[in-house]
């Protein structure tokens, strides 16, 4: 008897019984995709930034430093 084979007992025994197996879709589904990518959690701009929790100062410069960088780069361009 090779591995592949099922002696005749167990394959009598087998065929006494009814399996209904649902379909499970293999891949998802475009809307599921999106729906996942859009409520993927994201990480904190906290922590992107290093800013700890004694770090005030960080925390009160970031903002005045990205003002800054806003307002003055279109003055290389004019």
């Amino acid at each position: 008897m090779s591995r592949n084979e099922i002696p005749k007992e167990l394959q009598n025994h087998l065929e006494e019984f009814q399996v209904d197996v649902p379909d499970i879709p293999l891949t998802k589904s475009k809307v599921d995709r999106i729906a996942n990518w859009i409520y993927a959690p994201v990480k904190s701009p906290i922590d992107l930034l290093n800013i700890k929790g004694n770090s005030i100062t960080r925390l009160v410069m970031y903002p005045f430093i990205l003002l800054l960088i806003v307002f003055i780069t279109p003055i290389f361009f004019i």
